[in-house]
């Protein structure tokens, strides 16, 4: 029964700013690239063979590392790049809510239905990972995937075979590291959480 690991990167300052990050290129602080030994060790005993990211950090330098230190290929796949957050990238969190208070509110109790300004939705995302999970869906190994969020969920839905269901972001909590998914059953068999 294959296992597909979903991977979410290593911590950025934007992470800690609370900032969103969108497509933007964002190195790992400190703390992320602890964060990576944590996801390597964590898949040291998986037997991944192959692990495919988004082209752009803080994923693909969180893939690369993970590669490099348990010896798997990583491929680039340009449909996993994050969602286009438009002009919300950057922002703060708070900035948006004193912005734009309605959009928010309907963002933070529904997130797959708002598609920030000049921005990409959460719909059309899930198509591009759709068609870019297909193939590595169909092989009889396991595999691994790095996105950034809010990527990283929906490459779950699509994993799970799922239709689109982004949860809702209020009293949200820490997103696992990494998710391991029985690809047969769809569903999480388990979870690894950042060591707070």
């Amino acid at each position: 029964m294959p296992i597909a690991a979903v991977i979410r990167p290593g911590e950025t300052d934007f992470d800690l700013q609370y900032r969103i990050q969108g497509t933007l290129e964002l190195p790992l602080n400190k703390q992320g690239e602890t964060q990576v030994g944590e996801i390597a060790d964590a898949l040291r005993n998986l037997s991944i063979k192959q692990i495919f990211s988004s082209p752009a950090d803080p994923a693909l330098s969180t893939a690369t590392a993970v590669g490099d230190a348990l010896g798997i290929s990583v491929k680039e796949l340009d449909r996993l790049t994050n969602v286009d957050q438009g002009l919300w990238q950057g922002l703060c969190v708070e900035e948006v809510k004193r912005k734009q208070p309605k959009i928010y509110k309907l963002w933070r109790e529904n997130p797959e239905s708002v598609c920030p300004p000049e921005g990409e939705s959460c719909v059309e995302a899930y198509e591009r990972a759709r068609k870019a999970l297909r193939k590595p869906m169909k092989r009889n190994t396991n595999f691994a995937v790095v996105a950034s969020e809010p990527m990283a969920t929906i490459v779950e839905c699509v994993l799970r075979q799922e239709d689109l269901q982004m949860p809702s972001l209020n009293g949200r909590e820490v997103e696992p590291l990494v998710e391991l998914i029985e690809l047969s059953k769809a569903e999480p068999i388990a979870s690894i959480h950042p060591e707070q």
